[in-house]
């Protein structure tokens, strides 16, 4: 396992943080986790992103990609929830100016769906979600989980 701090400085032509060298940087890797921390120096807001990664071999990078679709394990309802979290987050992050994986990993989302957690602390069951990341997100995961219409209580009534 490896380890990549990248420092982003904040840019005001994007309103945001470019991510375009986190980007160059993940091809060929597979990611483990991804820590942030926000920070203002100089007046200057900057966001480190912490990547835990190991390098994947070229000819288990195809079966590594496909293995890695968090879709693959849901169901056609699932799905729907899963969708509909992933609007979330990229409108969540697009407001906040990061990236989407910076908020939670389409694994991570995967994984709230399947365990379908109804409080902030529930939500701490999801490796890579922390007490930081559940009080910061946790209410409007769980307000656009339940405001989906397939929902194991909907589905049971």
């Amino acid at each position: 396992m490896k380890l990549k701090i990248f420092t982003l400085p904040f840019d005001p032509s994007i309103n945001g943080f470019n991510d375009a060298v986190i980007e160059k940087f993940a091809p060929g890797k597979e990611i483990i986790s991804v820590s942030d921390h926000f920070f203002i120096h100089e007046n200057r807001p900057y966001l480190s992103v912490i990547v835990t990664y190991r390098e994947i071999a070229p000819d288990e990078a195809r079966h590594t990609q496909r293995r890695n679709d968090p879709r693959t394990e849901l169901d056609e309802n699932e799905r729907v929830l899963f969708d509909a979290l992933r609007k979330w987050r990229s409108e969540k992050a697009k407001a906040e100016g990061v990236p989407p994986y910076l908020i939670c990993n389409n694994r991570q989302l995967a994984k709230i769906v399947k365990l379908r957690p109804k409080s902030k602390a529930a939500l701490t069951m999801v490796n890579g979600i922390g007490e930081t990341k559940a009080e910061h997100y946790g209410d409007e995961i769980i307000s656009t989980m339940n405001r989906n219409p397939n929902t194991e209580e909907d589905e049971k009534k």
